[in-house]
């Protein structure tokens, strides 16, 4: 059975209308799939068939601007029906295109649009007739900001491109919608700005999204993993983002940005390290307060990513290095606490973490409660029991506050495991852990990266680059496109300044 469907679906229409309407009925399982909808009608003794999905189409779009249209419309009597003329006379609808090939056609029935078969002509017409439920455009979820636009990405495609469209009011914006999944599809739109983009990237981009060898495609988060230079890196090459100002910046700066079906938010490549922490705040603040909070951030990485490693060490192989107050203090917090420090440091980052997850999968209500619980009740009984010591509890708190100043999600997720990493090395060989530690993290950050465009770029290697890496400088002194634009976009900015 399946080899007769792989045929059909290979077939061209024939110009007999029952014909197609069998392997159409046959495709979608008409019988048993109530959702599949054949619609007959009769148009100066011509037989037409409209074949739709039910809640994908609109039936307001359809019975008014197609059904009726056709009923009503006067026509003479010698008029030869056929897709063209139904096209250029009839059909009230903007959006139409002609089809020949089955799978084609069945691919865009089952996202929403109508077929219309004509007897005696082997075209289909295709209506733009999609209006199936979506949410609103709302305020973001994960990426909250003080200042600045509040709106996100929805769900809806067709919303999200314009979305950025209009943020990105600009004949150049090109969207090329491209298809993946073979058997069930998602249809993921590439955008960038003609001219700006270098066309190395674009063309990676495209070579990728359309390399993509799987049945199904769940959205944007499959396609990151499929198209990513490095998959056994633990940080993410693309920037999620689900704020179209974000996409549109980055768009504006000569990247590209991936939207994709049913997913509320957009991917943008080719990314650094300095775009992981950068927050659409930055843009809106004057420049001094979005230099500051990048270097909170920045501290808050390497806070995040070093500080209990640290304490490890110190407190197990270095102890001369600590102040003699300090480590009286230690030393009496931990005189009752039975664990090694590694075993008591890796209880409370699982404990940590163990609350934080709880705290997002619950309903809102019950996760703040949660949260009170878990930080006050818990962690202070587990001191009075001499299970832990407080420091340790500091040093925790601390390291987490660091990682949530990251303000990209799966970048945090990836700093958590480099943290547990640095422990590890700490535990093993005090300082000197870390420090191999560290230098090996440089290392795989050196070698990756994301499109082609180095990881660490434009500081290793270094690269003309505009001040708006690390620290964020006035506007006016913003006159270089980013470096990974087109060299034409470049030269054509240095001209204007």
């Amino acid at each position: 059975m399946l080899r007769d469907e792989a045929a059909l679906l290979r077939s061209e229409l024939s110009t007999a209308l029952s014909e197609n309407v069998d392997r159409f009925k046959k495709l979608l399982r008409y019988g048993v799939n109530s959702d599949a909808q054949f619609r007959k009608l009769n148009l100066l003794g011509t037989e037409l068939c409209v074949v739709y999905v039910e809640g994908m189409a609109d039936d307001r779009k359809l019975s008014e601007f197609a059904l009726r249209a056709c009923a009503e419309r006067e026509l003479p009597e010698n008029a030869r029906i056929d897709a063209e003329y139904l096209i250029e006379n009839i059909l009230e609808i903007a959006q139409c295109e002609r089809e020949s090939n089955v799978e084609a056609i069945l691919e865009k029935v089952v996202t929403g649009m109508s077929a219309v078969l004509v007897d005696g002509c082997g075209e289909a017409v295709l209506l733009e007739t999609r209006g199936y439920p979506a949410r609103p455009v709302n305020k973001t979820t994960n990426e909250s900001v003080v200042i600045g636009a509040q709106e996100g990405f929805v769900e809806s495609l067709r919303t999200n491109m314009t979305l950025l469209r209009r943020y990105v009011p600009s004949h150049r914006l090109i969207t090329e919608c491209l298809t993946v999944g073979s058997e069930v599809s998602c249809r993921v739109v590439l955008a960038y700005l003609d001219g700006v983009a270098d066309e190395a990237v674009v063309d990676a981009a495209r070579r990728r999204v359309k390399g993509i060898d799987a049945k199904a495609v769940q959205g944007l988060g499959a396609v990151q993993q499929f198209i990513e230079d490095s998959p056994w890196s633990l940080l993410p090459q693309l920037l999620q983002t689900e704020r179209p100002d974000r996409a549109a910046s980055c768009v504006m700066d000569g990247q590209v940005v991936l939207l994709a079906d049913n997913s509320p938010c957009a991917l943008a490549a080719p990314v650094t390290l300095f775009h992981q922490l950068h927050a659409s705040d930055d843009s809106f603040a004057r420049w001094q307060y979005g230099t500051f909070l990048r270097l909170i951030r920045v501290m808050g990485m390497l806070i995040s990513v070093f500080l209990p490693g640290l304490y490890v060490a110190l407190t197990d192989y270095h102890m001369h290095l600590l102040p003699l107050s300090l480590l009286g203090s230690i030393a009496e917090a931990r005189a009752n606490v039975p664990f090694p420090i590694l075993a008591e440091i890796l209880i409370m980052e699982f404990s940590f973490y163990l609350i934080n997850e709880a705290g997002t999968r619950l309903p809102n209500q019950i996760g703040s409660a949660l949260g009170i619980v878990g930080a006050l009740i818990l962690g202070q009984a587990a001191v009075s029991a001499s299970i832990i010591s407080p420091i340790l509890i500091i040093i925790v708190a601390i390291t987490g506050l660091g990682n949530y100043a990251i303000p990209d999600y799966g970048f945090g997720i990836g700093l958590v495991i480099c943290r547990l990493f640095v422990i590890g090395c700490g535990a093993a060989l005090g300082l000197y852990g870390v420090c191999l530690a560290a230098f090996a993290l440089l290392a795989s950050l050196c070698g990756m990266r994301s499109l082609g465009i180095p990881y660490l770029a434009p500081i290793a290697p270094k690269e003309p680059h505009n001040p708006d890496i690390l620290l964020r400088l006035p506007v006016w002194l913003q006159r270089r496109p980013m470096f990974f634009a087109s060299r034409a976009a470049r030269a054509e900015r240095r001209a204007a300044g």
